[in-house]
């Protein structure tokens, strides 16, 4: 086997081989391969490479890829299916070793390894609890439920030019009524974020802005500019773009966060349920006093 161009960094790594059962979150998508195959089109059983008659498949490569992603970071990506393949090499070599020596048989190794076993059992059954929560119909109805008092509110989108000075606001409201663009003077002159997008801040009821700014902004009409106001962040111009009463989201606007609240909810709700049918004697509880007879 030729040297591999990283044997440093790849060693100062070792150490994570025991944590490949300990990930929490689903394997990466891609998996390295030749570093062009997706994973969509190899076979998790394929074999890739053999150590000492070991056989390491790509589902080994794809679980060493979703432990080692900020390690990869500091790879060059057309050099991630080398460093993968000769980490797995390595741990499979120090492993057999190990083993050969007895360290197997360690009682702290054996607590570590049981340790991580139930790690993994926990991140198997917490997956299969979500899924099974997170479905179509139970999506749709904590939409329905999360919208149902939705109260409608006046909203408007407006943009506005942000200056520190009133003699610098009243100029540029001049340069305005005289024809030119209100959003090429935003990027031009306003001191705000929102400059960039020719000072374009969006939808937004009244009680979301400061008093001066919210009252003046839905006083206009569309299309109209205001003069120059003063609040606690400098003197605006403000211009109306559009009023509209405000609606819910769309479900596919808000899908991902819905499904994240149900995921949470039915975890946190099998936990507790466990626990309350569960004997659990904590040694730092005191036990409960005894009432005396009457």
């Amino acid at each position: 086997m030729t040297n591999s161009p990283f044997p440093a960094r790849r060693m100062r790594h070792l150490a994570a081989a025991l944590l490949f059962c300990t990930a929490l979150v689903p394997a990466a998508s891609g998996i390295v391969k030749a570093q062009e195959t997706t994973a969509a089109a190899v076979d998790p059983n394929e074999v890739v490479i053999t150590v000492n008659g070991v056989e390491i498949t790509n589902a080994d490569v794809q679980m060493a890829v979703a432990e080692m992603t900020d390690v990869l970071r500091q790879v060059p990506p057309q050099q991630h299916g080398e460093y993968i393949l000769s980490f797995l090499t390595d741990v499979t070599l120090v492993s057999q070793e190990a083993e050969k020596e007895g360290f197997a048989a360690n009682e702290d190794f054996k607590r570590q390894l049981t340790f991580l076993r139930n790690k993994a059992l926990v991140q198997a059954k917490l997956q299969a609890v979500g899924e099974a929560a997170a479905t179509e119909e139970a999506i749709k109805a904590r939409y329905e439920e999360a919208i149902k008092d939705f109260q409608p509110q006046e909203e408007v989108r407006a943009r506005h030019i942000l200056v520190k000075t009133e003699e610098e606001a009243k100029s540029i409201k001049a340069e305005i009524d005289g024809g030119k663009s209100f959003e090429d003077l935003a990027k031009e002159h306003s001191t705000d974020g929102s400059s960039q997008n020719g000072g374009d801040l969006g939808y937004f009821t009244k009680d979301m802005m400061v008093a001066p700014f919210g009252e003046t902004a839905f006083a206009l009409e569309v299309g109209e500019v205001s003069d120059p106001i003063k609040t606690q962040f400098g003197w605006h111009i403000i211009k109306l773009e559009d009023k509209r009463m405000s609606s819910p989201p769309k479900l596919e606007e808000v899908r991902a966060e819905v499904v994240r609240n149900l995921i949470q909810t039915a975890r946190r709700d099998y936990i507790k349920s466990l626990r309350e049918g569960a004997d659990i004697v904590r040694k730092d509880e005191k036990p409960a006093e005894e009432k005396p007879a009457e």
